[in-house]
């Protein structure tokens, strides 16, 4: 079931499937909720998935704070108006995936609200902050972004999340996946990377 919520006159695009215990499952940069699709048909008998497009992500509005933390902020609040439905003292803890990017607000968000979780995962994440030659990396990413535009940018890195096989093989889906990422804007990606290079340590959490 698609699903809005307007917090701070801003519009926040989720889906919620299945029942049972919840689930969050956090996409990373460039991608939407639309990235969990194979693991909704396999896990929505077992669990109720949430499953959000961040803030300045499909259908999602950008924020004004698009730190990780502050996009933790939106997806707390996602939780809060589900818990509000699914119990009334709202004490309901969920587990929580996130997908590189995706791992860094799943983070932050454990850092601030430990409380509401009952479990945290990491997909190709990492609780490190950036290394500077990463943050030298992401910096020349956003050149690039501000020169050619977000859909340039993501046609000539999103291969590069792909196995040697499925370059090989799946070519068809590695198109069709980067036709799907025509939405986003410049302003959001650039965001994006800012707030990763700004990130901290989080290997305490």
């Amino acid at each position: 079931m698609d699903k809005k919520l307007e917090t701070g006159g801003r519009k926040l695009f989720y889906r919620v499937f299945g029942n049972g215990k919840p689930v969050m499952l956090i996409h990373g940069f460039g991608e939407t909720g639309d990235v969990w699709k194979n693991q909704i048909a396999r896990l929505g008998a077992h669990f109720q998935l949430i499953v959000p497009d961040l803030p300045g992500s499909g259908q999602s509005d950008i924020i004004d704070d698009m730190s990780m933390e502050g996009i933790a902020e939106s997806l707390k609040a996602i939780l809060d108006k589900e818990n509000d439905k699914a119990s009334p003292s709202g004490n309901v803890r969920v587990a929580m995936i996130g997908h590189s990017m995706g791992g860094y607000i799943a983070l932050a968000f454990a850092d601030k609200y430990s409380d509401c979780l009952a479990a945290l995962g990491l997909f190709h994440s990492t609780a490190f902050a950036d290394s500077e030659e990463k943050k030298e990396t992401r910096k020349k990413g956003i050149g690039f972004i501000r020169q050619h535009g977000a859909f340039e940018f993501l046609k000539n890195s999103t291969p590069n999340l792909f196995s040697p096989f499925s370059k090989a093989e799946k070519q068809e889906l590695i198109d069709g996946f980067i036709r799907s990422l025509n939405n986003f804007s410049a302003q959001s990606l650039v965001s994006y990377y800012e707030a990763m290079m700004q990130r901290p340590d989080r290997t305490h959490i």
